[in-house]
C-alpha cells in the first residue's frame, strides 16, 4: 500500500515536538496553523522553514533532482521491462555538476544502456559505456546470483567460526568461502524481483552564511502575512536525513545573523539536537 506523503503542517509539527522536548520555551498553550505555522499562549508567534542548501526553484538544486533521480530511473525500469521482460538490477550514482533537464530524454538514454548491458556480468559498468549520458557517475550491474556450495576448508574444520568471538577470524573464512565460489563460477538468475534504484553519494560542507541570510530576508518579506503577535521567532531545521539540507551548522564563535522582525532566530538540527541562536 502506497504511504501518503505528509502535508507541509503535518512535517512543521513533526519538527516542532521533536524541537519543544530540547528548547525552553515561553509559558502558554501551543496552538498550529498557518502564518505563523506556531502560535504559544496568543503572544509568541514562530514561522517554521527549513534550511536547503540551494533555492529550490533552481532546477539543480538538490530538493528537484532527487525526485528527478528516482523518477528516471522508476520508467527507465519499467520501460525497459515492459519491452523485454527481463529481470535484473541496476543501481545508478548521478553526476551533480551534469543536472538532469529533460527526464524522458533520460528515460530513453537509460533504456538504451540497459540494453547494451543486460548480458553482462556482476559489477561497475565501465564508464565508456555511458559516456553518451553526462548526468551519470558510477552504474553497477547485479544479473546472477554467486552460488555458495558446501565445502571442507581444512584451515575451519569446524565450519563457520562465532562472529561473535573473532571478528578478524570470521572474515578469514568467509573470505576464503568467497572466493572458493568465484573460484566454482556457478550463478544463478536473481531469485527476486530486482529493483533499479539511486545510490547517491554526496559530499557536505560548512552552513553558508549568505544561504542563511537570504531565508531570514525570505521570511521577513512575509512579516506582514503572520497572525498578529507581539514577538516572532524564526526556527530553522537542517534535517541531516535529507541530502538537500545535510551541512555542518556552525556552533563556534563567529556566528553573525540578526533580523528586524523576528526577536529570536533558532537553527536546530534534529537528532544531534545542535542548536544556534542569536544572542
Amino acid at each position: 500500500m502506497k504511504r501518503r506523503r505528509l502535508t507541509k503542517q503535518e512535517i512543521e509539527q513533526y519538527y516542532f515536538e521533536m524541537f519543544r522536548k530540547v528548547y525552553r520555551l515561553p509559558a502558554g498553550t501551543v496552538l498550529y496553523g498557518d502564518k505563523s505555522d506556531v502560535t504559544i499562549g496568543g503572544k509568541l508567534g514562530i514561522e517554521i522553514t527549513n534550511f536547503y542548501r540551494q533555492d529550490g526553484s533552481s532546477s539543480a538544486s538538490e530538493q528537484v533532482q532527487y525526485w528527478r533521480r528516482k523518477d528516471s530511473v522508476a520508467r527507465a525500469q519499467k520501460a525497459y521491462e515492459h519491452s523485454t521482460g527481463r529481470n535484473f538490477q541496476l543501481s545508478f550514482s548521478f553526476n551533480t555538476e551534469n543536472p538532469i533537464l529533460d527526464v524522458p530524454a533520460l528515460v530513453k538514454k537509460l533504456v538504451a544502456l540497459a540494453r547494451r548491458v543486460e548480458d553482462g556480468k556482476n559489477g561497475a559498468i565501465k564508464k565508456s559505456m555511458f559516456e553518451d549520458i553526462p548526468e551519470l557517475e558510477f552504474v553497477y550491474l547485479y544479473t546472477q546470483q554467486l552460488m555458495y556450495l558446501p565445502y571442507d576448508d581444512p584451515e575451519f574444520p569446524n565450519g563457520e567460526p562465532s562472529l561473535s568471538e573473532d571478528f578478524t577470524v570470521w572474515k578469514k573464512y568467509r573470505d576464503r568461502r568467497e572466493m572458493h565460489a568465484l573460484r566454482a563460477g556457478i550463478y544463478n538468475p536473481l531469485p527476486f524481483t530486482a529493483s533499479w534504484h539511486v545510490s547517491q553519494g554526496h559530499s557536505f560542507g560548512v552552513m553558508s552564511m549568505a544561504r542563511l541570510n537570504e531565508i531570514i530576508t525570505e521570511k521577513e518579506e512575509k512579516a506582514k502575512e503572520y497572525t498578529p503577535c507581539d514577538a516572532y521567532w524564526l526556527l530553522i531545521i537542517v534535517d541531516s536525513a535529507s541530502a538537500a539540507q545535510e551541512q555542518e551548522i556552525r556552533r563556534a564563535e563567529g556566528v553573525n545573523f540578526s533580523s528586524k522582525v523576528f526577536q529570536k532566530i533558532i537553527i536546530y538540527k534534529p537528532f544531534f539536537e545542535h542548536i544556534v541562536e542569536t544572542p
